[in-house]
């Protein structure tokens, strides 16, 4: 049984083009503090198995890399820390915005002003369904700007809608402190693990997500063009400079020709 139990883990459920990690690198301050490829990818497994408008996953949650390459089970059990259950709850804008105030409010700046590696929270979200924008410089409980569905959609902290959330257990059951969440009913889909197994299966050749759901202000480690909310419009902003820069290229490349012409 062992052996066969063996063979299993080592099944190939995929490929993927590239290793996602939920460490801090060069680029990146890791999951506990800054969206990551791995957790959007974690919580768009939780969203696809549960059929839920919107997931979140913590970051504290990811704790190894998703190879790129083959994958098996294995790899996709390893990246957490605890292969805890995934529960679906309804949430109003409200309670939405009161639990991503938390679960960023850890976060904080160094004396340089820029991300303090020391502040990140196994709470820090990483979400699917929707994005929002938080300013890391204001006061804990006061730092979101907005949040925004994937269809258009714009919350309002007084809006009734409910939404259904796909959410690790241990933010359900006060482990985390989620507290606005305490006593809501829920219904179970399925572990951590097997959402992702099941999506990477279903999927074949890994489709990684691209970053962009979570955008941060108030830190230095933010660049001109994320400060200007242009990140979607730069293909636009090159081919306008390039618009104005290639008739100027052509006349003094003509100008050029005449002159070798002319001697």
């Amino acid at each position: 049984v062992g052996s066969a139990q063996a063979a299993g883990m080592d099944a190939v459920i995929g490929t993927s083009p590239g290793a996602m990690s939920p460490r801090a690198t060069v680029c990146s301050y890791g999951a506990r503090l800054q969206e990551t490829a791995l957790g959007a990818y974690v919580a768009d497994s939780m969203r696809a198995g549960s059929g839920a408008e919107i997931a979140i996953e913590c970051g504290g949650h990811l704790v190894e890399s998703l190879p790129g390459g083959s994958l098996t089970r294995a790899d996709a059990e390893e990246v957490f820390a605890g292969d805890l259950q995934v529960a679906v709850v309804e949430v109003t804008a409200g309670q939405l915005f009161d639990l991503l105030e938390y679960a960023v409010g850890s976060a904080g700046l160094d004396e340089a002003e820029r991300l303090d590696e020391e502040t990140g929270s196994d709470c820090f979200p990483q979400i699917s369904g929707f994005s929002f924008e938080f300013d890391v410089s204001q006061l804990a409980g006061r730092r979101l700007r907005w949040v925004m569905l994937d269809d258009g959609t714009v919350l309002r902290r007084e809006d009734t809608r409910g939404l259904t959330a796909a959410l690790p257990m241990d933010m359900l059951d006060g482990t985390l402190g989620f507290s606005m969440l305490d006593g809501m009913s829920y219904r179970t889909v399925g572990t951590q693990s097997q959402l992702l197994i099941e999506y990477i299966q279903g999927q074949g050749t890994v489709e990684i997500p691209s970053t962009g759901r979570i955008s941060m202000l108030g830190s230095a480690d933010q660049t001109l063009y994320e400060t200007l909310h242009v990140q979607g419009f730069l293909p636009y902003v090159i081919l306008l400079i390039l618009l104005f820069r290639i008739p100027k290229l052509v006349r003094e490349w003509r100008t050029k020709e005449r002159e070798t012409l002319e001697h």
